[in-house]
């Protein structure tokens, strides 16, 4: 059997990655990447080869897969050439959804025809996000485990790590995603920035000594530049993903506040004190994180949420045969 992997965005690469090492002798695998993308640093660091991206149809016609993975997200939709052929050859797609958010949005909601860019298969990963699909009436969603996650919590309780007096503050590119999906970078009222401006200011409720900032991969740390002169009295470090691991860095802070990166749900399955931080009601909370632990604003931030959280994995998804027998009996 050949299944045929084509991705771009950190998320969803990160899933199938762990899914074709999983299942690495099983399958026949041919991934297609863009050198300079995410997915190309992940199948480096799993020792995973993969093609440079090229005239789509010519590499699939050579290749002939019984399937078709592909990554979902919003930086780049570079695999969408790949999901056409596939389905003018009748050639099943599987789209990977990582996290629970802007779900429509990768597959280019609200434009005309977004429903064109879906899967034949959607497969996810929790029952959160099986629920989502399913409300939105997503083609097949497919449960699968999420072997990512298993590995890394696995390998993230042997560590042995000592917490700090560091708050943890996990960037995501908010006016991004709000100025490429809706034209406006304030869509949704607040921005990273606004953000963390509200965090310097109730910086004492945390509790703690300093600050890190851990940037998303598109951002640039001299965005930040402006915010922090007007804090000098705050400590603060910018690090980037090559600063550091994310799962030391998630184990050796005291306190992680995000918006709704899987990140934050990670720290939380760790047992590390956890804050997912919305000001706006314009925006929805989808981390399967207890209500207390969703802030809207920092006013309400009690000692509480300083202790650690208990959250635990449920097992979730189907074996491999059951996903081949799955895929292979749906016309």
């Amino acid at each position: 059997m050949k299944i045929a992997v084509v991705s771009h965005d950190a998320g969803s690469s990160e899933l199938m990655c762990a899914f074709i090492q999983e299942y690495r002798t099983k399958v026949d695998w041919h991934i297609f990447a863009k050198t300079s993308s995410p997915m190309a640093e992940i199948c480096k660091r799993h020792n995973l080869s993969y093609a440079p991206m090229e005239d789509a149809a010519e590499q699939l016609e050579k290749v002939r897969p019984d399937f078709l993975f592909f990554g979902t997200g919003w930086q780049d939709k570079c695999e969408q050439p790949y999901v056409r052929f596939c389905k003018e050859h009748a050639i099943p797609t599987i789209a990977f959804l990582d996290h629970w958010s802007n779900y429509r949005e990768r597959f280019g909601f609200p434009d005309d025809g977004w429903e064109e860019n879906l899967g034949d298969f959607t497969a996810v990963h929790d029952k959160r996000a099986y629920s989502l699909a399913v409300s939105m009436g997503f083609p097949n969603p497919l449960k699968l485990p999420n072997h990512y996650l298993i590995r890394l919590i696995e390998e993230a309780v042997q560590r042995k790590a000592e917490a700090g007096k560091t708050l943890l503050f996990l960037s995501e590119p908010t006016d991004a995603v709000a100025q490429k999906t809706y034209g406006d970078p304030l869509y949704w009222g607040f921005t990273q920035y606004t953000a963390l401006q509200d965090i310097l200011e109730h910086f004492e409720d945390f509790q703690c000594e300093d600050l890190i900032i851990r940037l998303h991969p598109s951002e640039k740390s001299s965005s930040y530049d402006a915010i922090l002169r007007r804090y000098p009295n705050i400590s603060v470090q910018i690090h980037d993903i090559h600063s550091a691991e994310l799962i030391d860095e998630l184990l050796c802070a005291k306190a992680i506040i995000g918006f709704d990166t899987m990140a934050l749900y990670i720290a939380a399955l760790l047992g590390k004190p956890v804050i997912s931080y919305l000001p706006t009601k314009k925006r929805e909370f989808l981390l399967p994180l207890p209500k207390k632990r969703q802030l809207n604003h920092l006013s309400y931030l009690s000692p509480e949420l300083l202790n650690g959280s208990s959250l635990h994995m449920d097992k979730f998804g189907m074996d491999f045969a059951t996903f081949v027998h799955t895929v292979t009996k749906v016309d």
